[in-house]
């Protein structure tokens, strides 16, 4: 049922920073910059080695590749592709798509049905680990399957594209739900190389993978010994899963990340079974992994909203009762739990992935889908495009905080997001000013929006036909853009008041605000941009505004929508999203209106994908600003530690000759030249 007299409103506290607002428009030609800063990828998705419905080949073809398929489909041309599967086990092999998919030649396929055959050049003799299941249902340890399978199948496909593809996890948390994690040490899929660290973790921390054996040497000894197989659940299993991170920031300080996943989706922590996330489950990660832990992951399965949830597969149950601008509630409400980790001045950004799966009602080649959407078709996580870009260059620009995540291609690949104080010293996304209190802080934003994205559709946005607006679905529109901003008032240490806060699961989880001085402090409509039209028929847009630096740290973050302020069943009064399962609540009633929609009493409603390309945002990471003199934050402290584990890691493999960290033989730190003045780390 619709909350239809209840809706939600995600509210902005009291101004703290007074913007004053000095863009102006005009219209023009021109060419696009030269390359792109920023490349686009994904870190999360699943093929037939877990729960997905497609194989490991084919989801990493449709997500990288361009043009279209040989047996139909479009490609969707990502930059990098971070093949993320759950942990625990599973009985088909994945070098077959599941019969659901409707691939050409394809069928479900369990192990018991091709050990010992050579497929795809790889051949698995046996099911190794402790036996678990017999026959059909007979299962590999995805230990296994991350070393001798999938990590194989990304070393065939690197020859075939000039992309970056990486083997990861998503990690089925101990007391809690899950968690994308990568190790990349080892990987080199163009020379080969190995999974086996990341295969280590998995089989070490995954409370689905029960297996107590795990790999064994030539001698049948233990290769990862003293696996704890009990503390897997509730507050003992969240110090299991902080023991995990500890493990990552031990071992591969800048060669991993451990970043939660559609945190609310299970509700909240429970101290018994595994359910969500509060707080201070984030301050502890972040707290143990410094440069491993750093930030949360938006929810994926953006075409699960229906007229009875939100997407995300976010029901009712889950904390915020849904999602919110196809987000969830910790990282959409203005002053929430995102803003209370950045006003401890944390090292906490957000990601976005496509937690793909499957296309529900659709098959896989199909242009709808009633779930979920290929990686690169409708999500986009952008870092920075770094020369001879790599493995480590992923992860390095998503410690940096210098990304941000964009959905149906709403923004392209070019944003410029920075601020600069009396000087000439830009930061970006990630960075720290430093700035007399007083001083007049300039605040610059240029993005791209392109002429066309992936959607299959041509007519109207429904929930933009509402307000008077007519606007196809199958070509991007920014109405405005939200600078939010918040005080920072230092990191609470584990135990203080404040450090664990109980949460609530449902709608009532809305109500907690964290941050009570972050607000929107500057709306900028998109008329009151300059705009240039671009060649290939995309609009570049900038806009300049000013506020002043107080004398308390703070930080400056940046979202935009399609949406309009007060626009019916979608965003309130001060322009925020409402709870998405209003969007439902609007007819399609365009003879373009496919018949996969849901309806009520006979009238389709916006739902699916149709939800998913009519309510489009993009979220930027923050600029940091300190006052001069006053304490280096935390997330100046962290991405200085950084620094130092890539000196030392550098100075530690300089006889070996090869590039690990992100650093030129030479010694030196990348930097870019763009004139955003990022250093990588």
């Amino acid at each position: 049922m619709f909350p239809s007299a209840k809706t939600i409103l995600l509210t902005a506290a009291s101004v703290s920073l007074a913007l004053t607002h000095t863009a102006a428009a005009h219209d023009g030609d021109g060419d696009k910059p030269r390359g792109n800063p920023y490349v686009a990828g994904d870190m999360h998705n699943h093929n037939t080695c877990t729960d997905g419905s497609v194989s490991a080949g084919y989801a990493i073809d449709r997500s990288v590749a361009t043009g279209v398929t040989a047996g139909g489909g479009t490609n969707f041309d990502l930059d990098w592709f971070t093949l993320g599967n759950h942990g625990g086990s599973g009985n088909r092999d994945c070098r077959f798509s599941d019969t659901s998919a409707n691939l050409p030649g394809d069928t479900t396929t369990t192990w018991n049905q091709t050990l010992g055959q050579t497929i795809d050049g790889i051949t698995i003799t046996s099911l190794k680990g402790t036996p678990n299941g017999t026959g059909s249902s007979a299962t590999m340890w995805r230990w296994q399957s991350i070393k001798e399978v999938e990590y194989p199948i990304i070393v065939n496909r690197t020859p075939m594209y000039n992309k970056v593809l990486v083997e990861g996890l998503e990690w089925i948390v101990p007391g809690h739900e899950h968690t994308d994690v990568a190790v990349i040490a080892g990987q080199n899929p163009r020379g080969y190389g190995n999974a086996d660290k990341m295969a280590e973790y998995e089989f070490r921390f995954d409370r689905a993978d029960t297996d107590a054996i795990g790999l064994l040497d030539g001698k049948n000894n233990q290769v990862w010994p003293g696996k704890d197989n009990v503390n897997n659940n509730g507050t003992a299993g969240h110090q299991k899963a902080v023991s995990g991170v500890t493990w990552l920031q031990t071992h591969y300080p800048l060669q991993s990340y451990a970043i939660p996943t559609h945190t609310e989706h299970a509700a909240t922590f429970n101290p018994a079974p595994s359910a969500g996330y509060n707080i201070e489950h984030f301050r502890d990660f972040n707290n143990a992994g410094p440069t491993v832990a750093f930030g949360i992951e938006s929810p994926g399965h953006m075409a699960q909203g229906s007229v009875s949830g939100g997407s995300g597969s976010y029901g009712t149950g889950a904390v915020g009762g849904g999602t919110y601008g196809l987000s969830g509630v910790y990282t959409a409400k203005v002053g929430g739990l995102w803003d209370g980790l950045l006003g401890e001045g944390r090292n906490f950004f957000i990601y976005v992935s496509s937690d793909w799966h499957n296309r529900g009602a659709a098959g896989a080649r199909d242009a709808f889908t009633t779930s979920d959407f290929i990686p690169g078709e409708y999500t986009k996580l952008y870092v920075p495009n770094t020369e001879h870009f790599r493995a480590q260059s992923i992860i390095d620009g998503m410690r940096s905080g210098n990304s941000y995540s964009v959905n149906a291609d709403i923004i392209g690949p070019d944003l410029v997001f920075r601020a600069r104080g009396r000087d000439d010293d830009w930061k970006t996304m990630g960075e720290t000013l430093v700035a007399r209190p007083g001083e007049k802080i300039t605040v610059e934003m240029t993005m791209t929006i392109p002429a066309k994205n992936n959607s299959p559709y041509n007519f109207n946005n429904p929930l933009l036909q509402q307000v008077g607006i007519k606007q196809p679905l199958n070509k991007p529109s920014l109405d405005h853009v939200d600078l939010i901003t918040g005080k920072i008032t230092g990191v609470i240490p584990p135990g203080s008041p404040g450090y664990a806060v109980a949460n609530a699961s449902g709608v009532a989880g809305a109500a907690i605000v964290y941050n009570p001085t972050t607000t929107i402090s500057q709306q900028i409509h998109a008329n009151n941009m300059r705009s240039k039209r671009l060649r290939d028929g995309s609009t570049e847009l900038t806009f300049t505004t000013t506020f002043t630096a107080g004398n308390t740290p703070s930080y400056i973050r940046a979202r935009g929508t399609n949406i309009p302020v007060a626009t019916p069943n979608v965003s309130d009064t001060a322009g925020n999203p409402l709870l998405d399962v209003n969007n439902a609540l609007v007819s399609c009633t365009d003879p373009a209106c496919p018949t996969h929609l849901a309806t009520v009493n006979g009238v389709k409603k916006v739902t699916f994908d149709i939800q998913a390309y009519s309510n489009v945002w993009f979220h930027a990471n923050p600029i940091f600003i300190r006052p001069e003199g006053s304490p280096k934050l935390l997330v100046e402290k962290n991405a200085e530690l950084a620094r130092r584990l890539a000196g030392d890691h550098r100075a530690d493999n300089d006889h070996d000759g090869h590039d690990h960290d992100g650093h030129d033989h030479d010694g030196r730190d990348h930097h870019d030249h763009d004139g955003h003045g990022r250093d990588w780390f």
